[in-house]
């Protein structure tokens, strides 16, 4: 007897989470759609698995090193079940997860490519790569992902997105998944509700900013801030201001973020629970803030400031 599959669908709730899921749900048509943080994406699994979903589709999500024991369960559930998971993604992943992944290749299909973003990941898997809707879509992914900031409406959806929780998120993901790429609505919203409060937010950041320099070593720290700034955008504000460092550290409530040219700040954020690219990275939970520019100063001690490590 042929078992009926029954699909689900788990990505990261920023553009290109959203736009793998829009990939995803128009080729699949799966009974559960979900955006996920990095961190709840385990306990989404397990719960898709206990509705009885067999195919699990996942985008632009990357567990901590600190979720491999949840993983490992929830991977063991789908082994039991009998289910399926397909995993697609574009961050650096630290080793030992990868070999957890190892562990279950009767569960886990996965595809992961660091110079991609994973929306282009998933159209590539499905051959739909050539759809003009998608291919604006996954550009709107590279421009935020890889910060280029080439489309103004770019920036309308990263401010949103990190500023009103989940509601509004699956309201973006409703219109795009109905073909409108640039929403009246959102573009409302964004105008009379987020933009002047937002810049005024990244203005207080740099109010509070701290230099610390060491041995020819920069920093530039920013406490305390506002968990709907983005950080790149914060430091594209203070760049413009003549400020300039070898690594820039944002301390949110919940989390740290890590940017730099010169050393993997992925490592850096890999010994504290946390991941992402070698140059941008994140770290969650209450970590001391005197420990992780201590990792930084050795970091640079060892690969110096000389270059930055994107240039061979």
């Amino acid at each position: 007897m042929r078992t009926v599959r029954r699909r689900g669908v788990i990505t990261h709730w920023d553009i290109d989470g959203l736009a793998s899921a829009v990939i995803l749900c128009r080729v699949l048509n799966p009974e559960k759609k979900v955006l996920s943080s990095v961190n709840s994406v385990t306990r989404y699994i397990e719960e898709l698995l206990s509705l009885g979903l067999n195919e699990i589709w996942i985008a632009d999500l990357n567990p901590a090193s600190s979720m491999k024991n949840q993983l490992n369960m929830a991977l063991e559930k789908a082994r039991r079940l009998r289910a399926k998971l397909y995993w697609f993604d574009h961050h650096q992943w630290s080793q030992d997860m990868v070999s957890l992944f190892n562990q279950y290749p009767d569960v886990v299909f996965f595809m992961h490519e660091p110079s991609m973003v994973a929306s282009d990941i998933v159209a590539n898997h499905f051959g739909v790569g050539g759809n003009e809707y998608y291919r604006k879509l996954i550009s709107l992914a590279y421009d935020d992902d890889f910060f280029e900031n080439k489309f103004e409406i770019t920036r309308v959806y990263r401010r949103v997105l990190k500023w009103d929780g989940w509601d509004i998120r699956y309201r973006v993901l409703e219109s795009l998944l109905q073909g409108d790429l640039e929403p009246r609505w959102l573009i409302d919203y964004y105008v009379n509700e987020v933009k002047n409060v937002y810049e005024n937010l990244i203005r207080e950041a740099i109010g509070r900013m701290e230099i610390v320099e060491k041995n020819g070593v920069r920093l530039l720290v920013f406490p305390d801030v506002d968990p709907r700034v983005h950080p790149g955008e914060l430091i594209e504000v203070v760049a413009g201001q003549g400020f300039h460092a070898h690594a820039y550290v944002v301390r949110y409530p919940k989390g740290v973020s890590l940017r730099s040219d010169y050393v993997d700040v992925s490592q850096i954020a890999s010994q504290y629970g946390g991941g992402g690219h070698s140059r941008v990275a994140g770290i969650p939970g209450g970590v001391r803030m005197e420990n992780i520019l201590k990792t930084l100063m050795e970091a640079f001690e060892k690969h110096g400031v000389n270059r930055p490590i994107y240039i061979s």
